[in-house]
């Protein structure tokens, strides 16, 4: 009988009818047979995995809503806790409105709920990924009270039930975003984005002071140390801001003090504080006013090494009637913190940008 052709070779000589494999073929066929062994190992191992997968109850596939039910829970919505590694704050709502208690009540941007309201209502699950908590770091899902990357996120009714929670992580890119939810030990890719949760300034709209730099007219320095000085255009064609006063002093270059001058028109504020609990000395001012009649005072207050600013707003035309009002809402009663470098452009000392011997 003639035997199969992918029987091992033997050391016997070769039967009658059996055929007969040259040095070529016999590598070939070991090539084969390792590739089939090597096939089976990975069928098993693909097996097991679906074993185990399905030994935990968590399937490799999943798909449905990150916060189910959220549509119908989300006019109950009264607290909102996020926790990252770096901060911990809280939004209430309120008759007026969201805020947050914690920078004294300043009130939260609505927009920003509706965009969570929205990405809550849009996650979904795409796929379930790794059990290893080990490796949740890598996917931005590492635990925040643990100085982990992820930012956890917990809403909650005015009976304190637990509406939403869960553990955002990195982005995706354009797929989406690895969410974590409460009191699951696996990861997950999910499709659609949680809008940035863990900056407060974000929440409260702290980058509401953008006013056209171009429009800066005047500037009126007092810097942390030595004379007061004053910087002025006559239009908004001129390119540069002259030094005014004080007398006897020339800008070290033509463009000097056009950093200086426009410096108080955009800026991003890092906090936010009731201004009646600022207990630090002056420290510095700066002044400005635009061609269409809009003008501002930052007083700056030294709290330990940050700089605060109070701001008061007025307009010296009709036309600027409206911004004035808007911004004075947003800054009245309130002290805003500046970056480091900010307070250095709205400050710097007039021996920065000239020098004496002006006429």
């Amino acid at each position: 009988m003639t035997q199969p052709a992918l029987t091992p070779p033997s050391s016997d000589p070769p039967a009658v009818g059996r055929p007969v494999l040259t040095a070529p073929a016999l590598r070939r066929r070991r090539q084969a047979q390792a590739a089939a062994a090597a096939a089976g190992a990975l069928l098993l191992l693909g097996a097991g995995a679906l074993w185990r997968e399905a030994a935990t109850g968590a399937p490799p596939g999943v798909s449905g809503p990150v916060a189910p039910g959220w549509a119908a829970e989300a006019a109950r919505a009264d607290r909102i806790e996020i926790m990252s590694a770096n901060d911990q704050f809280v939004l209430e709502r309120t008759p007026e409105g969201w805020v947050m208690p914690s920078r004294g009540g300043y009130p939260v941007r609505p927009e920003r709920i509706a965009e969570l309201d929205e990405a809550l209502r849009s996650l979904s699950f795409a796929r379930a990924l790794t059990r290893d908590a080990g490796r949740f770091e890598r996917l931005g899902l590492g635990d925040p009270e643990d100085g982990g990357a992820g930012v956890r996120l917990t809403v909650l009714d005015s009976s304190d039930r637990v509406l939403v929670s869960l553990t955002a992580g990195s982005s995706r890119g354009e797929a989406g975003q690895y969410v974590r939810p409460a009191g699951s030990a696996r990861a997950f890719a999910a499709d659609g984005a949680l809008p940035g949760l863990a900056d407060p300034g974000r929440w409260l709209g702290l980058e509401f002071w953008d006013i056209d730099p171009g429009h800066v007219a005047r500037a009126d320095i007092r810097p942390p140390r030595g004379p007061v000085y004053a910087l002025a255009r006559e239009a908004p064609t001129d390119r540069h801001h002259a030094l005014t006063a004080p007398a006897g002093w020339r800008l070290i270059t033509a463009g000097a003090a056009n950093g200086v001058a426009a410096a108080g028109a955009r800026l991003r504020f890092r906090d936010v504080r009731p201004d009646q609990t600022l207990t630090g000395a002056f420290a510095a001012q700066h002044s400005a006013v635009t061609f269409d009649g809009l003008a501002w005072r930052f007083d700056f207050l030294a709290e330990g090494d940050e700089r605060w600013a109070r701001i008061q707003v007025r307009a010296l035309t009709p036309e600027a009637e409206a911004r004035a009002a808007e911004l004075t809402a947003r800054t009245q009663g309130w002290a805003f913190l500046v970056s480091d470098d900010a307070y250095e452009r709205l400050t710097r000392p007039l021996n920065e940008i000239a020098e004496p011997g002006g006429g």
